[in-house]
């Protein structure tokens, strides 16, 4: 009982999310400057007992750290999002999940841009041993203003291998790629991002669509030029897993951001 408890307290407030926002300000897309990198690395730390009972106390501790980064060639842009985190419950092992996602921009200031990318994650909290996927699209950036909006469609080649309750499982699929996105600048000081993914494959295995709903929201409040206090939340919809888990999983966390260029 104990430990199905905390299996369940794990899997609501922790996972490695698909919706990759990118944190640096959009407004590279369409700038005059180029050959520069810019970047971001932010920090979020987290600490409780409300697992706890009179007779044990099991504390809770996390520690998100994320690292973006973006080198404005003239006519294209190269985009590294990665993220590692740590989680641990009260005398439980130490639990980690990371994503490392690289993106090609290319023809950055046009309103239709392709581009290309992979995604490489593990997820120790969902016995996710290793997913990897390559793929393509098309970007359409609708604003590129001091409020940014664009949309995606593309394909993507996924490996995923999970630890499951008999056996190792490893699933092989092609699957359409679709995002909204937008940045809300609110205030001077005050921003809003926010990210939704849509991904979709038939596995013939199951004679099927396996579904994906994925998405990020972030509220920002600049405390100078480079440091900001942030909330963060994400969900994950996945409407038929590889193994048996929680179809929809989320996380809130308050941070700091960094940011260079």
């Amino acid at each position: 009982m104990k430990q199905a408890l905390l299996s369940s307290i794990l899997l609501l407030l922790i996972f490695s999310t698909q919706a990759q926002i990118l944190k640096v300000d959009k407004g590279f897309l369409a700038t005059d400057s180029s050959n520069y990198f810019t970047g971001v690395i932010d920090a979020t730390f987290a600490i409780n007992n409300r697992s706890s009972t009179v007779d044990e106390q099991n504390i809770y501790v996390g520690v998100n750290n994320n690292v973006d980064l973006v080198y404005i060639a003239e006519k294209s842009a190269t985009i590294l999002i990665s993220g590692l985190n740590y989680y641990k419950i009260g005398d439980g092992p130490l639990i980690y999940n990371g994503t490392a996602h690289v993106r090609e921009v290319l023809r950055r200031s046009a309103e239709l841009t392709p581009e290309f990318f992979g995604q490489i994650q593990f997820d120790e909290s969902r016995n996710m041993e290793l997913r990897w996927l390559l793929g393509g699209g098309y970007r359409w950036n609708i604003i590129q203003k001091k409020n940014s909006l664009y949309t995606g469609i593309g394909i993507f080649r996924e490996y995923e291998r999970w630890s499951g309750p008999v056996e190792t499982i490893e699933k092989r699929l092609w699957k359409l790629n679709s995002y909204v996105s937008a940045d809300v600048k609110l205030t001077t000081t005050t921003n809003i991002n926010a990210i939704v993914y849509f991904q979709s494959g038939k596995d013939s295995e199951i004679n099927a669509f396996r579904n994906r709903l994925s998405g990020q929201l972030e509220f920002k409040n600049a405390l100078t030029d480079q440091f900001k206090v942030k909330m963060t939340s994400n969900f994950l919809l996945d409407d038929k897993p590889i193994i048996p888990l929680n179809k929809f999983i989320y996380e809130v966390y308050f941070g700091v951001e960094y940011s260079f260029n």
